[in-house]
């Protein structure tokens, strides 16, 4: 696993080449309509369909195929490659929890294993989304969904013929309004953003845009949290190893974990 700042600044840069509180702001409102409506022309998205964007792929999900006494699994995805990836966790319960395993069968059924992620610690999901490189199919951007019973957000990883590389993790989710009738009252899930994000490369760095009308925001990088807010007006870049958050054009630098 190559998960160092500089490592990660590397291979963001060859992949480029390749293909306290604080008040709101009052002229931002902060909460808008919750939806799947996008009001964005064909014109504004063009960029989601260009050479440098990564396509979303939606592979299939097949039973187990591998019989493992030691991993856990919860969910077996077809590459349609020769290749699967599985969502997986030790059979005896451990701190780092679930991880994905990306593999081909060998044989006789065993799994020969072509990358590892880090693990998601507490995280009761996993779920990747696929993006994939136009320029190089065999290099994808894998959004992972971190969470419980609602998401956490994303975490983003490279995943090519070196195996997988942390890039981010994008603090948003997709807000749903839920109607409970027998309680009679309504509330927000939060959801996978996953298959609604967009991956543009470009201008030396990697873009996240968001589809829809809606994105909730744990973090807005100016101190407010728990945030929902027009997903047009929002974007992710990674420039190196720096993320930032960038809102109506505003770049707010998106601190590392510690």
């Amino acid at each position: 696993m190559k998960n160092s700042a500089s490592c990660c600044a590397g291979i963001v840069f060859a992949l480029l080449c390749a293909c306290a509180q604080k008040p709101a702001d009052p002229s931002i409102p902060p909460v808008e309509v919750i939806g799947s409506t996008d009001t964005r022309t064909a014109a504004d998205t063009l960029r989601w369909h260009e050479d440098a964007a990564f396509e979303l792929v939606t592979f299939p999900i097949i039973e187990d195929n591998v019989a493992h006494d030691t991993l856990l699994v919860q969910v077996t995805i077809d590459m349609q490659d020769g290749s699967f990836m599985m969502v997986a966790s030790n059979q005896e319960e451990t701190f780092e929890g679930l991880r994905l395993y990306h593999y081909r069968l060998n044989t006789d059924g065993s799994p020969k294993m072509l990358g590892v992620s880090s693990p998601a610690y507490d995280s009761w999901t996993m779920l990747p989304t696929f993006f994939r490189a136009a320029e190089d199919p065999s290099t994808y951007i894998v959004l992972a969904n971190f969470g419980e019973k609602q998401s956490w957000g994303q975490k983003a990883m490279l995943l090519d013929g070196s195996g997988f590389t942390d890039l981010c993790f994008l603090d948003a989710a997709l807000p749903r309004l839920v109607n409970d009738q027998e309680m009679d009252t309504s509330f927000v899930r939060l959801e996978n953003i996953g298959p609604r994000t967009r991956i543009i490369t470009g201008d030396q760095r990697i873009t996240f845009e968001f589809a829809g009308d809606s994105l909730y925001l744990f973090d807005d990088a100016r101190g407010e949290v728990d945030r929902i807010i027009n997903a047009q007006r929002v974007r992710y870049q990674l420039i190196g190893s720096d993320l930032q958050l960038v809102i109506d054009g505003d770049a707010r630098p998106v601190k590392k974990p510690s």
